[in-house]
């Protein structure tokens, strides 16, 4: 959810760094309680044809996807997520329960905890399971939001996006692996899906639809 911030500074010539914090969703490398944010960490840059987004979590998965896998009833990847014993388990209803691993490990580890401090001391904002109010409606929102914001012509660089833009194309140019299509470059499948869906509309599952619809007071349908 940082992307579309990073897209709106890159727009106007500049380069973003974003952090954020989150509820405590993620068990620290060797624990297994939920005591660290998912603390997504993004980085725009203007570039040409489109600029370079990166928007990521530090969790092995995010909330986002345990969730949607949950609606459509499909197990996790292994090595994502623990129940609520600490176990390791596939089962998301069990992992929402638990929590959620770091991405490879201690390294990820080290990223979020290092954004969880750098973001609440800045922001003066909560730390850990005092962060609430972003996956609830009762609680005020207590995560802190921490942004960098660059002008590159302050140091001679007034056209980043030419600079880079040969670099990029090399890089989108190279020669895939064995099975993928193509090369991408962070930013690249988010564009062309977002497209995707104007055109053809969100695909939602089932069962969560049928919950939207009982929502609105509406009557289910799979059409």
């Amino acid at each position: 959810m940082l992307a579309p911030y990073l897209e709106t500074i890159c727009a106007r010539g500049q380069i973003g760094i974003a952090l954020t914090t989150s509820e405590a969703l993620v068990h620290p490398a060797g624990g297994g309680r939920a005591l660290v944010g998912t603390n997504p960490i993004g980085i725009g840059i203007p570039a040409a044809p489109d600029p370079f987004v990166l928007d990521m979590s530090t969790a092995a998965i995010s909330a986002g996807q345990v969730i949607a896998h949950a609606h459509r009833g499909e197990q996790l990847p292994a090595g994502c997520a623990v129940d609520a014993d600490g176990a390791p388990t596939r089962d998301p209803e069990r992992a929402i329960a638990g929590s959620i691993a770091p991405f490879g490990g201690g390294k990820g580890y080290g990223l979020a905890l290092g954004f969880e401090l750098l973001v609440a001391l800045l922001s003066e904002t909560a730390l850990g399971t005092d962060v609430l109010g972003t996956l609830d409606a009762e609680h005020p929102a207590t995560k802190g939001d921490l942004f960098l914001v660059f002008d590159p012509a302050a140091i001679g660089r007034p056209d980043p996006a030419r600079y880079l833009a040969a670099y990029l194309a090399e890089v989108r140019a190279s020669a895939p692996a064995p099975g993928i299509e193509r090369v991408l470059v962070p930013g690249d499948r988010m564009r062309a899906e977002r497209e995707r869906r104007l055109a053809d509309g969100i695909p939602y599952p089932a069962a969560l639809w049928r919950r939207l619809l009982a929502l609105e007071g509406g009557e289910a349908s799979d059409a």
